[in-house]
């Protein structure tokens, strides 16, 4: 990277900036006739006596002389104006395109470090970098060369009016400005080394929250809650001292020269009233020379501030160039180049060395050769160089010494679209992606966009602007939108036997039972369900159907569930499903914003049922408050048996106490009523079962439900109503097939539910469809929703499903049960003709294996 800011901004932006120069220079002109026009006016128009004067050929008497100069400065004006509009929009726009480059660029060198420069520098570093940090350098690029050249030249324009009404007065408009060019830059450096101070302490400051965000179980299992909080206050508190430090200085550069800003306009009045006096200068000259220093003023102070500006952006640059720009970084073609080599034969490790990364994790010395079909078991305890063995053998570590490669191609020297598609790794440090589990499984497919989607229309002259965009951002040109799985990497020929494939790999690797129980928590696409071609759809309706019969004709089974019935009270629901019989479409509809919706807010003014559930809620916060309110914070009592959590339990007390007589003869705050209607909503009375809700009100609860769907429509697309006919968009498969909710009373409801469930499933030949529905079932942050061996098995069948030349598993199904033995059997025939190595740290683990390598200390003392 550039190490001068400005060597960044002309490299990638000369053409643009010498554009806003030239459109610079039009200004001047037009600000030096708005200079001189007032002059005119007074002078020539208002206190003139030679009437008519000639006006561009035009004879014209003191009036229409006087309007002619008013509308010309008028127009002048307005061409000032757009000049300066034009110019900040450019600007602000070419900010902006020079910040996603400089983004993206520092982006893709991340892409380049190598694997050990990440145990120098946390993700809490490099995330502001990247973000916060060079956002203001993106608002100073479109500044750098038009902001001086503008105001700089607006100053010479200004300057050199005043000296032209009278030189004396020039002198004394520029006498001060040598005193601060000089004082300022001064005071400016200890700013700027202050500024350097705090960057580098902001990032500290970040990289700490990040690790205490991620250590978080290790903080409430230690009870270190107070260390780490003494430790970020004692950060905190260095930053306000430097950020004090820099107020100081700021602001005294600003009082000094707003002093002598204010101290020039003394010699104006002094020496310009002398010369008026004297009669050397009229009065109209005076006016337009006070005039012109109060606009002198802007562009000083302006190129003061860039000043400042330069020197602030210049350290961040700088600190973020010198994070982003480590001596070992790879080659950018590396991650450009798009030609993949296709491997074939063994695997060549010729005396392997690593080291300088810490104890436990040197390699010495190791020469191995790894034949395809050939399957190789490297053991050794976590320390033994074991991983960083692996690691440097599929091409993710670059070895201190040595080389790794296959037909005496060396990995150090092949790029990243052959090692990545040629390799497949599964290590001991596991990553699942924020996404789908269809995103995970076919992740190590997409390399490149698979075909080209032909735009028409609006499309596609978005799609001429976006590449437009990428063209002048040096952005890459690759459409999102298209499809990226490589189907023939995989040896299929569509996407659905692609998802087929993954089926049997996930069967495979023992995940299937998983997939299923994902599936049916899965909220199936809407443009899925609303295909009339799905299959799917219409057989887990009907499966719903069979449920429900199972559940009706069986007087065991009979008080399981309790059904969606449009005309019944469900004990087991809660009120707002209740009352709505609805369920929301939109993901932020949540109970508590329900009050506050315009719609359901309306209807529950025109039905009544505002002034009910607010009765209700209020019963429910004062029985919560009389159980809970002397109840310690630690005690589990109220998460268990409440609804109402503790951070709000103090704002219902106040509500109860301030209508302890009832609502009745009280005016109830908007804020409040909102606060209980949610909390009425919440009830599930078979679960809380308070005695809040009477027949009656239930009975009207029923009732509502008609107006609430006339309300809306049944058509709306904010609702959707609960129809046994319908499959619900809004709900998960399980949802879908129970059509109802377990009863509460009843234990072992849910568990016998599932299992009736799975027999009707099987008998309608659902398995299948539910797990391949599983695809879209979204894993949470970075997989936070499955379990560390649903998470192992996700990355396992996503490295099969690539069909690479080299496979290397690292712990993968290295336990003694029966069913990793089954699995690591299964790989091994798999790999018949791959090469494959099996990291593991049991010794009897690698006994199964046709070549087995013990390491120790980084050496291998046993083959």
């Amino acid at each position: 990277m550039e190490k001068s800011l400005f060597q960044f901004i002309w490299k990638n932006s000369a053409r643009y900036q010498v554009a806003i120069l030239l459109v610079t220079l039009l200004s001047y002109p037009v600000s030096y006739i708005l200079l001189d026009l007032p002059k005119k006016i007074t002078n020539e128009a208002i206190q003139g006596s030679n009437f008519p004067v000639d006006f561009f050929g035009m004879q014209l008497g003191q009036i229409q002389y006087l309007a002619a100069l008013c509308i010309l400065f008028l127009v002048l004006v307005v061409v000032s104006n757009c000049i300066k509009l034009y110019l900040n929009v450019y600007k602000g726009r070419l900010g902006e395109r020079m910040l996603r480059q400089l983004r993206f660029e520092l982006f893709q060198r991340v892409l380049r470090f190598r694997l050990p420069h990440f145990k120098k520098v946390s993700s809490g570093e490099i995330i502001p970098m990247i973000t916060a940090e060079v956002e203001d350098v993106g608002g100073f690029i479109g500044e750098a060369f038009a902001l001086p050249a503008y105001q700089g030249g607006m100053l010479v324009v200004q300057v050199g009016f005043i000296f032209m009404q009278d030189p004396l007065l020039g002198l004394a408009a520029v006498s001060l400005y040598p005193v601060q060019g000089y004082i300022i830059p001064k005071l400016q450096k200890k700013v700027v080394r202050l500024s350097r101070q705090r960057v580098k302490n902001v990032r500290v400051i970040a990289d700490k929250v990040g690790e205490s965000i991620s250590g978080i179980s290790e903080i409430h299992g230690n009870d270190t809650s107070a260390w780490h909080s003494a430790d970020l206050s004692s950060r905190l508190y260095r930053n306000f001292r430097i950020r004090f430090d820099i107020y100081n200085r700021k602001y005294f550069i600003k009082f000094v020269n707003n002093f002598m800003n204010q101290l020039t306009p003394f010699f104006f009045y002094f020496i310009g009233g002398y010369l008026v006096i004297k009669g050397e200068l009229s009065i109209g000259a005076l006016i337009a020379v006070i005039a012109a220093y109060k606009d002198l003023a802007g562009p000083w102070r302006e190129l003061l501030t860039y000043y400042q500006m330069t020197a602030d952006v210049s350290v961040k640059y700088q600190t973020v160039v010198e994070n982003f720009d480590p001596p070992d970084l790879y080659e950018k073609q590396r991650l450009l180049d798009d030609e993949a080599l296709a491997f074939s034969g063994p695997l060549a490790i010729d005396n392997l060395g690593l080291s300088g990364v810490g104890s436990g994790q040197e390699v010495h010395g190791v020469s191995l050769t790894i034949e395809p079909g050939k399957p190789t078991a490297i053991s050794g305890v976590d320390g033994s160089g074991r991983a960083e063995l692996l690691q440097m053998a599929a091409g993710l570590l670059s070895p201190t010494s040595g080389s790794v490669s296959v037909n005496q191609t060396s990995f150090e020297s092949t790029a990243e679209a052959t090692l990545g598609r040629q390799i497949a790794y599964v290590g001991g440090h596991l990553h699942v992606w924020t996404g789908t589990i269809r995103d995970n499984l076919f992740y190590g497919l997409r390399h490149r966009p698979q075909e080209k989607i032909e735009y028409e229309g609006s499309d596609l002259k978005k799609r001429q602007r976006q590449l437009k965009e990428a063209e002048m951002t040096l952005n890459p040109y690759f459409d999102l939108s298209a499809r990226w799985e490589d189907l023939e990497q995989a040896n299929v020929s569509s996407i659905h036997e692609l998802e087929d494939k993954a089926l049997e790999l996930c069967n495979v690797a023992g995940f299937s039972r998983d997939l299923y129980l994902l599936g049916v928590e899965t909220v199936i696409a809407k443009s899925y369900c609303e295909d009339p071609a799905c299959e799917f759809v219409t057989s887990l309706l009907r499966a719903r159907r069979a449920f429900s019969d199972k559940i009706t004709d069986d007087a065991q089974l009979r008080n399981l569930v309790e059904f969606w019935d449009p005309k019944k009270f469900n004990q087991s629901a809660n009120l707002a499903q209740n009352l709505f019989f609805a369920s929301p479409k939109e993901h932020f509809m949540t109970i508590e914003h329900l009050p506050y919706d315009p719609q359901v807010s309306a209807f529950l003014k025109k039905s009544g049922m505002d002034e009910h559930l607010t009765e209700i809620g209020l019963k429910i916060a004062t029985t919560m408050v009389e159980l809970f309110a002397d109840v310690s914070a630690d005690s589990d009592l109220l998460n268990r048996y409440s609804f109402i959590s503790r951070e709000d339990l103090p704002e219902f007390d106040r509500i109860v106490k301030e209508h302890k007589g009832g609502l009745q003869n009280s005016r109830i705050k908007t804020a409040d009523r909102a606060r209980l209607i949610a909390l009425a909503l919440k009830l599930i009375p078979a679960k809380h079962r308070l005695g809040v809700l009477d027949e009656e009100m239930q009975e009207k609860i029923v009732a509502s439900r008609a107006q609430f769907m006339e309300a809306v429509g049944r058509q709306n697309t904010r609702f959707e109503f609960f129809d046994p006919d319908t499959y619900l968009t809004t709900l998960s498969i399980e949802d879908n097939l129970v059509f109802g909710h377990a009863r509460l009373d009843r234990r072992d409801a849910r568990q016998k539910i599932q299992k009736i469930l799975q027999e009707i499933v099987r008998d309608n030949d659902l398995i299948v469809p539910i797990r391949r529905a599983a695809f879209d079932y979204h894993v949470g942050i970075a997989g936070a929703k499955l379990s560390s061996h649903q998470r192992r098995l996700i990355c396992l069948v996503r490295a099969l499903l690539k069909n690479a030349h080299i496979y290397i598993l690292d712990e993968t199904a290295s336990g003694l049960s029966a069913a990793d033995k089954a699995l690591r059997e299964d790989l091994q025939k798999m790999m018949s003709e791959k090469v494959f190595l099996f990291g593991v740290s049991n010794d009897a683990v690698a006994e199964e294996f046709e070549t087995a390598v013990h390491l120790e200390n980084g050496r291998v003392i046993e083959r």
